[in-house]
């Protein structure tokens, strides 16, 4: 028997879906499972029919009593359950409504960000690796909040993804001196994009230490100088 399965709230901000793209694929499967229920509704009443028109050839042929009485028992079951089959097709055909609204709100957002010639699914294998990304980094910032750093399962989330990796290396939610133990052991399909991100961190190191020789050792020496100056002034004043 159908029924209202979620309500709008649920489908907006509870089902899964961080990305436009992954809530479509979710809500166009939802939206199947209704409208393959709707579909039964007359099945049902068709079904009540023919209990009704068979209890009345088994009345006409002068069928044995106990099975007409079976068979009127059967549709007085029947009636009873007709009146909550029906308002539950009537909220499927409401949650068909809801789920409808949502697609074409989803798709107004979505659409600008189509590749051109793909279908729904091929944008959906597109951003598979978007919403991995966004689903992770959203579950590494909840951990933060709750508990002050991330789950270990979760960090190992993003050293499956190098894409991943990356926003959490730039988000400030991975510390970049862990680049060398995040990167090692790469997974199989993505040994040089781990590599890279690798040897760019290598980079941004040298520049960092250049950066710091040039810049902040000349001040120290200077701040040292002048105090030396003052200490030898205050000497002579004691002096005389």
């Amino acid at each position: 028997m159908p029924s209202k399965f979620n309500s709008e709230f649920n489908y907006r901000f509870q089902v899964m879906g961080n990305t436009h793209w992954e809530k479509i694929k979710t809500l166009r499967g939802f939206l199947e499972g209704r409208v393959n229920a709707a579909a039964l509704e007359e099945v049902a009443h068709i079904k009540y029919e023919a209990e009704v028109e068979e209890l009345a050839y088994l009345k006409e042929t002068n069928a044995p009593k106990h099975e007409q009485m079976r068979k009127e028992a059967g549709i007085l079951e029947a009636t009873a359950q007709m009146v909550i089959v029906d308002e539950a097709y009537e909220m499927n055909r409401t949650e068909i409504e809801i789920l409808n609204k949502l697609l074409a709100e989803c798709y107004v957002i979505a659409e600008p960000t189509r590749i051109e010639g793909y279908s729904d699914e091929e944008m959906y294998e597109a951003n598979a690796s978007h919403e991995f990304a966004i689903t992770t980094l959203r579950e590494m910032q909840s951990e933060i909040v709750a508990n002050g750093r991330p789950s270990p399962a979760t960090v190992l989330h993003a050293m499956n993804n190098p894409h991943v990796l990356t926003a959490a290396l730039q988000s400030g939610l991975l510390p970049a001196d862990a680049i060398p133990l995040l990167t090692g052991n790469a997974p199989i399909f993505a040994v040089e994009e781990m590599a890279a991100i690798k040897t760019s961190q290598k980079e941004m190191l040298m520049l960092d230490t250049e950066e710091v020789t040039i810049l902040d050792a000349p001040e120290e020496i200077e701040v040292v100088e002048e105090e030396v100056e003052d200490d030898e002034d205050d000497e002579e004043g004691d002096a005389e």
